[in-house]
């Protein structure tokens, strides 16, 4: 499955409005393809200034719904008609409805989706209700945001929970927040850099779809989000006497890695011909390269202390604001595979991040 991105708005503000328009269009041109709001009586001509524009733009716009904004909207599980008019894709239900109403909202006939809490949707029930379901194309599922510090669910917890959904065919959707921002899902990734979440999460293999929670992001901010999509960066603080050779290592597409118990391993083809040089102990985050190996690029990332080995040499050390990624890094074996899987899978990259 194609992971997705996106972005998120406040619609309450009238005067942002022009901020969030530049924004979608900024954010689309960098490949982002969701939008995600509330939606109340007293917004809805905002919503629907949004939504015109996320259409011309190609997004999928979903908005935030319970039995009161039904209400205030003069809509209902069996008509949601009104969202169809004011032109948003989907409808995300947050809190207060059944399974019966879930399912009623889910087989409409408008097109429209229909998001699952992911955060508080009893798993146990998921079943139950795609029994009930009768168009399980229209099941999507977010996750919610958590503004108070320490109050966001742990990265295991939001993971598991995503699974569920996942491995049912339903696209997860989760937050993640500006550094230091507000809306995010996961706590553990409230203060760290946007590219490392965004990263985090979609090594995991259970979630689809990322959304910046935080409104009005900066440009930094989008072109972070979007390259963790494009690639998963790994920052190396490179050590005096890196040879011309070595330096192969880096900018190049590594599509081939193997998640080992005390390494990570990263291979692809290449001309090189990489000496023996530096022959010391290796370490926690150390990056070593394997000589005498004319066919093959071949990077060893070591998460565990080791003694020196006459094949490997040790040419710098992950960057400590990205050892988190390793601990999180998927494996990317499909690459020998001749046939296609229709799986993006992309690649590791490795990039100098400035001499020791």
């Amino acid at each position: 499955m194609v992971k997705r991105i996106g972005i998120s708005f406040a619609v309450g503000r009238r005067e942002t409005v022009p901020r969030t328009m530049e924004i979608m269009k900024k954010a689309a041109e960098l490949g982002f393809t969701e939008a995600w709001s509330g939606v109340g009586l007293d917004t809805l001509e905002i919503v629907k200034e949004i939504a015109k524009l996320a259409n011309s733009l190609g997004y999928y716009y979903f908005v935030d719904i319970n039995p009161k904004v039904l209400s205030d909207l003069g809509a209902s599980p069996g008509d949601l008609g009104v969202f169809k008019r004011i032109g948003v894709g989907g409808v995300r239900a947050d809190w207060g409805f059944n399974l019966e109403q879930l399912a009623t909202m889910a087989n409409n006939d408008l097109g429209l989706k229909v998001e699952l809490n992911a955060s508080v949707f009893p798993v146990d029930e998921l079943d139950n209700l795609l029994k009930l379901v009768k168009k399980p194309e229209n099941l999507m599922a977010s996750h919610d945001w958590y503004p108070w510090e320490y109050t966001g669910l742990s990265l295991e917890s939001a993971l598991a929970k995503s699974k569920e959904f996942h491995d049912r065919g339903i696209p997860v959707g989760i937050f993640i927040s500006v550094k230091d921002g507000e809306r995010t899902t996961v706590e553990s990734l409230r203060h760290m850099d946007i590219e490392n979440s965004a990263t985090i999460l979609l090594n995991s293999k259970c979630i689809d779809r990322v959304l910046i929670g935080d409104p009005l992001p900066t440009n930094e901010d989008l072109t972070k989000v979007a390259n963790a999509r494009r690639r998963t960066r790994i920052r190396v603080v490179v050590y005096d006497g890196l040879t011309e050779e070595e330096a192969k290592v880096f900018n190049r597409e590594f599509r081939d890695v193997r998640i080992k118990e005390k390494t990570i391993g990263l291979t692809a083809g290449g001309k090189n011909n990489i000496k023996p040089r530096n022959i010391v102990r290796r370490f926690k985050g150390a990056v070593t390269v394997i000589n005498n190996n004319p066919d093959y690029i071949q990077v060893w990332i070591f998460k565990e202390d080791a003694p020196p080995d006459p094949r490997f040499n040790v040419i710098g050390e992950v960057y400590p604001e990205d050892m988190v990624i390793i601990e999180h890094l998927a494996e990317r074996t499909r690459s020998i595979l001749s046939v296609p899987t229709g799986e993006e899978e992309v690649p590791v990259v490795l990039i100098p991040y400035k001499s020791a």
